[in-house]
């Protein structure tokens, strides 16, 4: 099983890392390797990055991946990514998921939860976010699976700065 108080100090040791060699011209290194995955990391001149992925065996016999990813650039712009996918042993899975940027252009955010059932059907959706920093216009959409057809459902709105609602860019 993943202890994840010591994943998080090693990922806390890695980002100091990366900061403190951010200065200099060459990318700086490391990855540790644990029973259940490994976490990697590298700096340079032009920002850093870190990143985990690890998968246990369940008590109930299902197997839970986790990954995840954060980066940071020298011009100010921040992201990560995260997700958790269990499968279970009778073929039904989830998946959850999450993500997000940000920058002098604008920021952007998605998450996801979606489920697969025994059966093959599945449920759930996902929900995204745009900002543009110089316009003010945001865009939320959303994607639903309709659980009568299994089919996706997407909607979408676009918003000015003032907060009206405007035509999406296509």
């Amino acid at each position: 099983m993943v202890n994840f108080h010591k994943v998080g100090l090693v990922a806390a040791a890695a980002a100091l890392v990366m900061v403190s060699a951010a200065a200099d011209a060459r990318p700086t290194r490391g990855k540790v390797v644990g029973q259940n995955g490994s976490i990697s990391g590298v700096s340079g001149a032009n920002g850093g990055t870190i990143r985990g992925r690890g998968t246990v065996q369940n008590a109930d016999g299902s197997v839970t991946t986790k990954s995840g990813r954060a980066a940071q650039t020298v011009n100010g712009g921040k992201g990560f990514r995260r997700s958790t996918t269990t499968v279970n042993p009778d073929g039904s899975a989830n998946r959850q998921s999450a993500a997000a940027a940000n920058g002098p252009r604008g920021s952007a955010a998605t998450s996801s939860n979606v489920t697969r059932n025994a059966d093959g059907s599945y449920s759930g959706g996902s929900t995204s976010t745009a900002t543009n920093n110089a316009t003010g216009n945001t865009y939320n959409g959303s994607t639903q699976i309709d659980p009568s057809t299994g089919k996706p459902v997407r909607a979408a709105t676009c918003t000015d700065a003032s907060g009206a609602v405007i035509a999406c860019p296509r």
